[in-house]
């Protein structure tokens, strides 16, 4: 009985699983990720060798030209446990890459000359979509280099440019598409309108046919040289390093306009990866990981507009409660505005949502759409003015009067200057009963008017005084950082106030002379530019309530410290943040560069075998390269 149960549960499995596949590849998927995730653990528990399973996805459509794969594209295997991806790493060094929710694409150069594009089909064959894919910028036509390779990649399509091109399709009459990650499929199987691949973005993350190459990070690296967008990579060395770069991946699950789905680690040492293999599904050099997500649909009730401290109104999605991942949820962040028109989103919306792990929960799609178009608010909730669109969110302008902004500014101040016991609660007690209205009154309170608040008592009243009055001499980057300027954190500050001193300096400068600053783009520096403008009013008040930003005195003098007067360029992945080594350098007295030129007195890498351009150009000027270990090993001695 046992036995013919296996048997018929293994076929339903398996025709399943099949069906979803072809769904998914043809871009109309009618289940989430985790529930064809489910049923494809549930096939390999029972039926681990099973055909389905070696199928990376559907094969192609009937009439599309096909294309085979010299090299199998293969899946690959995934754990949702942390214990797992541990054991898994072992004591080898690898590399951590966040996993684009996108398409995989194979580009095959001839002399330099992009050939053909085949998307992966069933991992065998898949399809030539090589005249979508010249729409797509970042799939390069020529390369630098005259040379026969492939390159192995995602295609995606970010938040905002899913936005333009859903606009786009409603004008050209075609069907509003469900999400980012459909469209792709979507597009790639038409042969009309094929010029509206030029939303999507490639990222390249595998090279083949190229001699010399030894880890994982040269082939970034060598994709990087040709002119390839490669995605952000980690060398990790230690399995307890691992669970802070999940945490990081998190964080951009939640804030980039590029869906993530997880992580992907590789070993870093390609004669590792080559001594391991393959299975008939996937390499055994490579894992993912994603966290064991849960699916939900419930009725949109209703959106409410919150305007922020920079003036954004932000919207969100009040839903019928539905339980994920152990909590009830009935609030669903919508991005921005742009999110809500892309996808027509208004009340009566059945949506589907996803919580992953800890993981904000988040829209996916609409599954039924109610009749009716949405509706934006023509003016802010806090002070009534009207809103302009800036092409991707709604803002309020009125950053002088508007109470929203103005208790936002003072909250992200008090947070950033650490001021402790004083919550969003009892800010807006403060504010309500008229103690507070401007950031420079917090510095005019006394212990009475402390007093004057809801349950505080003398003990309370004198500490809240005190934590105020001792926020006042503030290192001059936490001061910078509380004035709340769009584009610029803690690390931006820092990083100015090495270039330009002091406030006064900070203040003086022009937009042309932060770009020369290393890592500095445009429209950061004129968004810092223009920011600091805007808060002229606000420092001078604060300097005159006592308010005291002074520069950390260096732990070197000009000229002094261990690296005083040498210049260092860093290459390849390290164990430590990049950031942080520079940061290290230069408080030593060194100075750190991005390029290597004559001037550079060391190249720091962990890849002393590495054929990147920079050890080339090092080598070849004679520049001595010390490994990270080296460098900290100088700087703990200093």
């Amino acid at each position: 009985m046992k036995s013919s149960y296996s048997i018929s549960r293994v076929e339903e499995l398996a025709r399943t699983l099949m069906i979803y596949k072809k769904q998914y590849y043809a871009g109309k998927p009618t289940v989430s990720d985790a529930v064809y995730d489910k049923i494809e653990q549930e096939l390999k528990a029972v039926s681990p060798n099973h055909p389905v399973l070696k199928y990376v996805g559907a094969a192609p459509t009937s009439g599309a030209p096909k294309a085979s794969h010299e090299l199998p594209m293969l899946s690959l295997n995934k754990t949702y446990k942390l214990e797992d991806l541990q054991s898994w790493m072992g004591e080898a060094a690898i590399i951590g890459t966040p996993k684009v929710d996108g398409n995989s694409l194979s580009l095959i150069y001839e002399k330099g000359t992009l050939k053909i594009a085949k998307t992966r089909g069933d991992g065998r064959i898949g399809e030539d979509v090589t005249d979508k894919v010249l729409w797509i910028a970042d799939c390069l036509p020529h390369l630098a280099k005259d040379i026969n390779i492939e390159v192995r990649g995602e295609v995606y399509c970010s938040q905002h440019k899913f936005a333009l091109l859903v606009e786009e399709m409603l004008e050209r009459g075609l069907e509003r598409p469900t999400n980012p990650r459909n469209i792709v499929a979507g597009l790639f199987g038409r042969k009309l309108h094929i010029d509206l691949c030029r939303y999507f973005n490639f990222f390249a993350f595998e090279v083949i046919g190229v001699q010399g190459l030894t880890t994982e990070v040269e082939k970034f690296d060598f994709l990087g040289q040709l002119g390839f967008s490669v995605l952000d990579h980690r060398l990790l060395t230690k399995p307890k390093d691992v669970e802070g770069y999940l945490d990081e991946i998190k964080q951009w699950m939640d804030d980039d306009e590029v869906a993530y789905d997880g992580a992907v680690f590789s070993y870093n040492s390609l004669a590792v990866q080559q001594s391991l293999g393959y299975t008939g599904h996937h390499p055994r050099f490579k894992l993912s990981f994603k966290w064991q997500g849960q699916t939900a649909q419930s009725k949109l009730k209703r959106i409410d507009w919150f305007p922020s401290r920079l003036g954004i109104i932000t919207p969100v999605a009040v839903i019928e409660g539905v339980a994920l991942s152990g909590a009830t949820i009935t609030n669903v962040t919508l991005h921005n505005a742009e999110h809500v028109k892309a996808y027509n989103l208004k009340a009566g919306d059945v949506i589907e949502i996803v919580r992953s792990g800890e993981v904000i929960p988040k829209f996916m799609q609409v599954i039924e759409s109610a009749k009716g178009d949405y509706k934006w608010p023509e003016a802010c909730p806090s002070c009534k003015t009207a809103l302009i669109f800036d092409g991707v969110r709604l803002k309020c302008e009125n950053t002088e009067e508007c109470p929203a902004q103005r208790s936002g500014f003072i909250l992200n101040w008090m947070r950033a200057v650490e001021v402790e016991d004083i919550s969003e609660k009892r800010l807006d007690q403060m504010i309500q009963m008229g103690l507070v209205e401007h950031v420079t009154d917090l510095y005019k309170l006394g212990v009475s008017d402390f007093l004057k608040l809801p349950s505080t008592k003398d003990k309370m009243a004198e500490k809240l005084f005190k934590n105020i009055q001792a926020s006042k001499d503030v290192p001059l980057a936490k001061f910078l950082n509380g004035l709340g300027i769009e584009g610029a954190g803690l690390r931006t500050w820092e990083k100015l106030i090495e270039h330009f001193h002091s406030l006064e300096g900070i203040q003086s400068v022009t937009q042309e002379e932060l770009v020369e600053v290393d890592g500095f783009a445009e429209k950061s520096a004129e968004q810092i530019v223009h920011g600091l403008k805007e808060r002229r009013d606000i420092i001078e008040g604060l300097l005159k309530v006592g308010v005291n930003p002074a520069v950390q005195k260096a732990k070197f003098a000009p000229g002094e410290g261990p690296l005083a007067g040498k210049q260092f360029v860093i290459t390849g992945a390290l164990s430590l943040p990049r950031e942080l080594i520079e940061k290290l350098i230069r408080e030593a007295g060194g100075k750190a560069s991005t390029a290597v030129s004559k001037n550079t007195s060391v190249l720091v890498t962990n890849e002393g075998d590495s054929n990147s351009s920079k050890m080339k150009k090092a080598k070849e000027l004679g520049i001595p390269i010390w490994t990270e270990e080296a460098l900290l090993q100088i700087l703990n001695e200093g």
